[in-house]
Parts: structure tokens; sequence; C-alpha cells
């Protein structure tokens, strides 16, 4: 139903004269092409469902009739779902391809309107500062198309993808819509890139705070190394964006204190003295096959 009634929506309006006639002719042919391709899925399509649900009800009976046994029964089941799948991925690219060439000629449209009123205000001797705006013409649709815009939000990926424990992690991102407070946390990614995961540390509480980005927060010194998920949404989970970081074990210097009998070593960790990408020269001399540094 969505497939035809967005052929139907381009069909109609490249048919328009007013809007052809200032659109380029290759547009034009492509929105033929396209909605002739879409007519022909359409029928296509429509026949696979129905043999689908024919095929559907036959292997829920089989499966009934065989019990789990079935092998007949769980071919065809794996069969539609299989099926179910390519209809699925041919009907979302040939709806996205008739709304982005729907989207450009709409584009078209809208830049040689006003082109048009900006000449038709000069050949009558208009000021400028008085052409129409938006706002203007109908401030309440204005306000419905910004404040119905479906909100979103994107997180800029950290710039070389890493942060070494100890250091301050900086997170950045950006959002379109109404979205006034933000949940930002590190979720462990358990070693792929995903949006599943434990929260591991929070920025913000977990009832969010204020959308001011970016936000700043010191990794732990003795946080796991390891990938993580940068995650960013509003208190309700339902717009969300992410980012993949790799957290580094950071370098650190420690005082090694050994007895002669080389029992009852002591090792004790300092703080990070070295900052990334600095350079140093490390010096040892050994003593009966152990290295001193």
């Amino acid at each position: 139903h969505g497939l035809h009634a967005t052929t139907v929506a381009v069909e109609a309006y490249f048919a328009n004269p007013f809007f052809a006639r200032v659109l380029p002719e290759e547009l034009i042919n492509w929105s033929k092409s396209m909605c002739g391709e879409a007519k022909e899925a359409h029928e296509r399509l429509s026949l696979k469902v129905e043999r689908m649900e024919k095929d559907g009800v036959r292997g829920a009976a089989e499966s009934s009739f065989h019990a789990l046994s079935s092998a007949a029964g769980a071919i065809t089941g794996i069969a539609i779902l299989d099926v179910g799948r390519h209809i699925a991925d041919e009907l979302v690219q040939l709806t996205a391809a008739l709304n982005d060439i729907l989207a450009r000629a709409t584009r078209l449209v809208t830049l040689a309107n006003s082109e048009l009123l900006h000449r038709l205000a000069l050949q009558a001797g208009m000021d400028e500062s008085l052409l129409p705006v938006a706002a203007s013409v109908s401030p309440e649709l204005t306000k419905y198309e910004v404040d119905n815009v479906h909100p979103r939000l994107w997180v800029h990926p950290l710039e070389d993808g890493c942060v070494v424990a100890g250091d301050k992690l900086v997170v950045a991102w950006e959002t379109i819509g109404h979205v006034p407070n933000v949940n930002v946390r590190i979720k462990n990614a358990l070693g792929v890139e995903t949006s599943r995961g434990k929260t591991v540390q929070r920025v913000t509480s977990e009832a969010g705070a204020p959308n001011r980005s970016p936000m700043e927060t010191t990794i732990p010194f003795d946080f796991v190394p390891g990938k993580y998920t940068v995650a960013v949404s509003d208190p309700a989970n339902n717009i969300r964006g992410m980012s993949f970081i790799s957290v580094l074990r950071p370098i650190s210097v420690a005082e090694i204190t050994e007895p002669p009998s080389g029992l009852g070593r002591s090792l004790t960790w300092r703080s990070p003295t070295w900052t990334r990408g600095s350079k140093h020269v490390i010096q040892w001399r050994m003593n009966r096959g152990k290295a001193q540094v």
C-alpha cells in the first residue's frame, strides 16, 4: 500500500504542467521509468504475498500434523521467511527511490518559485526587505513544520576512536527537533559495535540533564580496557544516538622494590606521568640476569 501511494504521488507531481515546465528532462524521464518499475513490482509482489499466505497456511497445517518432526513444514517455513525478506528489501528500496526523486523535484520547483517571486518583485519596484517569509505568511503552519519535525540525535565520533584510562573524554552531539533533556552514558559494548550492553559509567544522572553539547567526563584510571559505546538519548530512550570508543591501558610508572634475596618484591603504581605522543628514553642495567629499570 505504501509503495502504491508513493507511486501515485510521484506521477501526480510530475504530471502537473507547471512543475514539468521547470524540471529538467532527465528528472522527468527518470520519474516515468521509476513509476513504471514500481507498478510492475507492486503487481508482482502482491501475487507473491498472496502465495505466501497460502503457503503459510499449508506449512502451519503440515507442522501441526507432523508435529516438530515435520521436515516439510520446517522447509516451507524457512522458504516463506526468505521470500518475505526479499519482498521487504525490494519494497524499501523502491519506496526510498521514489521519495528521493520526489524530494529532488520539490526542491527544484521551490527554487524556481522563489526566483520567480524575486523577479516579479524587482519588476514591480518592491523593496527586497518587504518580500514575505514563511513565518509572516502563516505563523501557524511555520510553527507546525518546525515543532513536528521527528527528533533525531547524532553523536560525533571521537577523533581517533580511542581514549586512555585516566584521561578526559569529551562527548559531543547534535539534535534536530525538540529534545530538552539527554541521558549520556558509557556502555560495555561486549567487544563489538552494538547498541546493547550494560551501563558502566554515567556522564549524567539516569533522569537526564539539559541538552547542552558537549559534555566532559573523566575515564577512571582503573577503567577496564576494551571497546565501549558512548550512548546519548532522551531520558525515555526513544531518541538515541551512539558512537564507539576503545579505552586503552594508560602508560604508568611503577616503583619496584626488590630485596637481594628476590623474595618479598613489592610494586607500587603511580598515576600516569607521560602524555600521549611524547617520547622518553628508558634505561636499565642487568644484574645477575635481572633488569633494573
